[in-house]
C-alpha cells in the first residue's frame, strides 16, 4: 500500500470487503434525498485525530436529521478501527450513512482517501480565498446536503483558491466549503453567528486554546462587505488544522500569518502532540 491507496478494504454495515465492491445500492432514495450524513477523520501513524469527538458529532448530525443509524456509536467506532488495521496508517478515514427511504434500511459505509500533503508555503505566507453564495441546510447537522459547499469548492477551484467561503443570503461569510473561518480584528478572535455553521471537531480546539491563552472571543456576523477591516484571518479543519488566509477574492489581509493566528498555530502544534491523537 503507498499513501495514494491506503487500504485496499471498506467496511459496509460492518462486513469488510474489497473496496471495489463496496458501496450504496443506486435504488436507495435516501441518495438522491441527501437524507445522510458524515465524518472525515485524519488517521496518522495508525492513530485517529480524536475519533471519539468525530462519532459523537455524527451521533448529534443524526440526532439533528432524524437519522437512525444501523448500529451505535461504538460499533461504528470498532469498525473504524478494523478498517484502519488494514491499512497504511496514514489517510483519511470516511464515515457515511444515509438513513431508512421507508423500502431500504440503513446504511453505513467507511472507506479510507488520501490525505493531501499541504504545501510548507500555505503556512509560511497563507493561502488565497475565494467566496460563493449559498446556504447550509441544517448548518450544525454534517449532512450530505453539500451542494453549498460543492459550489464554493467548484469556484475556488476555477479561480485557482485553496478554498470557497460560502456567503449567506445576508451578505455574511458563514464557512469553509471543508473548513471553517475564524477571524482576528482589534485583538479578538471572532468566529460566525452561532447556527449559521457547522462546528468543527479543530475549530472549536482552537477556540478553547485561545481561551487557555488569554485571547477573547466573540460570536457575531461576519459579513464579506467588511473584510477589508480584518487583521488576520484564518481556515481550520482536520486536515489542515490551521492555515492562514493572505487574501479573500481580490481583497489582501494586512498580516498572514499574523501574530494571533501565529500564537494560535504554535499551541495547536503542541496540543496536538500531547493530547490530540488515540
Amino acid at each position: 500500500m503507498n499513501q495514494a491507496n491506503p487500504t485496499a478494504f471498506a467496511i459496509v454495515n460492518g462486513e469488510l470487503l474489497p473496496d471495489e465492491q463496496a458501496g450504496f445500492p443506486a435504488h436507495h432514495q435516501s441518495l438522491v434525498d441527501a437524507f445522510g450524513i458524515y465524518e472525515t477523520i485524519k488517521v496518522e501513524n495508525a492513530r485517529f485525530f480524536h475519533l471519539v469527538w468525530h462519532l459523537r458529532r455524527l451521533g448529534q448530525s443524526a440526532e439533528i436529521i432524524g437519522l437512525d443509524l444501523p448500529a451505535s456509536l461504538d460499533d461504528i467506532g470498532q469498525w473504524a478501527r478494523q478498517l484502519v488495521a488494514t491499512s497504511s496508517g496514514f489517510g483519511l478515514l470516511r464515515i457515511v450513512a444515509y438513513g431508512t427511504d421507508g423500502v431500504h434500511p440503513p446504511v453505513c459505509g467507511l472507506y479510507m482517501k488520501p490525505q493531501p500533503r499541504l504545501p510548507a508555503e500555505y503556512l509560511e505566507q497563507g493561502v488565497h480565498v475565494a467566496t460563493s453564495e449559498g446556504e447550509r441546510f441544517l448548518p450544525l447537522a454534517k449532512s450530505t446536503n453539500c451542494l453549498a459547499q460543492a459550489r464554493a469548492r467548484f469556484k475556488a477551484q476555477r479561480l485557482g483558491a485553496h478554498e470557497g467561503l460560502i456567503v449567506d443570503r445576508f451578505g455574511h461569510i458563514t464557512e469553509g466549503s471543508t473548513s471553517n473561518l475564524l477571524v482576528a480584528c482589534a485583538g479578538e478572535l471572532l468566529r460566525p453567528l452561532p447556527g449559521t455553521a457547522l462546528e468543527g471537531v479543530t475549530e472549536g480546539i482552537v477556540l478553547e486554546l485561545a481561551g487557555q491563552m488569554g485571547i477573547p472571543v466573540r460570536t457575531t456576523a461576519l459579513p464579506l462587505s467588511e473584510v477589508n477591516t480584518w487583521d488576520e484571518a484564518f481556515i481550520t479543519s482536520s486536515n489542515r488544522r490551521i492555515i492562514p488566509i493572505r487574501q479573500i477574492d481580490d481583497t489582501p489581509l494586512p498580516a498572514s500569518p499574523g501574530p494571533l493566528t501565529q500564537r494560535l498555530m504554535e499551541a495547536f502544534h503542541g496540543y496536538e502532540a500531547a493530547d490530540g491523537w488515540e
